[in-house]
């Protein structure tokens, strides 16, 4: 079979295109709500220098709001993956296969982590496909790029073809992740006293100037010249410094994938 007749590659591009495009969607969301946040700032307090401040802030705040969802739902994802890799330890341990304890999952395993097994769980039957399960377990991988899952695929391509025990792996991923979730809930904890500094200090000169321009415009007079607008620029400049520097005090260790492919196991 050639790899363009590969059902595994073709879901593969079809999902790789569709996630090209809806990134392409949002971006210009994103993009396109911070210019016209800038074009109103600009056309309600003709400086060119505020109108870029609101354009920069509008794009941060939508970034924070994104990256808080994105690792918000991460965190979920991992604790769905843990309690489905601890249900499927108890379902391997009462005298289960790997096959039973996927469709174990796929029908009451955690609702967040159902739709990844019963992926697994209808896939075309091996009669039908040159294809065997690590395949789809190792595509699937691939897709996800999610570090629990990894370990789950390690040990259930170690378990179809080298003939591993599953449930003694099961058991030392749960452990080992159980503590590391944890870990992560109480950092996410420490990290929001930093990232709502980061907000408040984000918001409230847009908020000051606004009040400035309802209650006193011409106290932004001077910011109309040139050297009013450099001068305003060099503080904007070194509160962004100091944006930078808060940030990188709230944001938590990326986490580091094991890439192996499934031909080398």
């Amino acid at each position: 079979m050639n790899l363009s007749d590969n059902p595994i590659f073709l879901t593969q591009k079809r999902l790789v295109h569709r996630a090209g495009v809806l990134a392409a969607i949002l971006i210009a969301i994103l993009l396109g709500l911070s210019l016209l946040s800038g074009l109103i700032a600009y056309l309600a307090f003709g400086v060119l220098v505020l109108g870029l401040v609101a354009c920069l802030a509008c794009y941060h705040l939508l970034g924070l709001a994104m990256e808080h969802r994105r690792r918000s739902r991460q965190l979920e994802r991992q604790q769905a993956l843990l309690d489905s890799i601890r249900y499927g330890a108890a379902v391997m341990a009462r005298g289960g296969n790997a096959s039973d304890m996927l469709r174990a999952l796929a029908q009451s395993g955690p609702l967040l982590a159902r739709p990844i097994f019963a992926e697994l769980a209808e896939r075309p039957g091996s009669e039908e496909t040159e294809f065997s399960l690590p395949d789809y377990v190792a595509a699937l991988r691939d897709r996800l790029a999610e570090p629990l899952f990894d370990d789950l695929t390690l040990a259930l391509i170690l378990h179809w073809r080298r003939g591993a025990k599953l449930v003694p792996a099961l058991e030392a991923i749960v452990q080992e992740w159980a503590e590391s979730v944890r870990l992560q809930r109480d950092a996410k904890v420490l990290r929001a006293g930093v990232e709502a500094s980061v907000l408040v200090l984000t918001t409230l000169p847009i908020v000051f100037l606004i009040a400035l321009q309802l209650l006193a415009p011409q106290l932004l007079e001077p910011f109309h010249s040139a050297p009013g607008q450099a001068l305003l620029g060099v503080a904007v400049l070194w509160m962004v410094l100091g944006y930078r520097v808060l940030q990188r005090m709230s944001e938590p260790p990326r986490e580091e994938r094991l890439r192996l492919r499934s031909t080398e196991l």
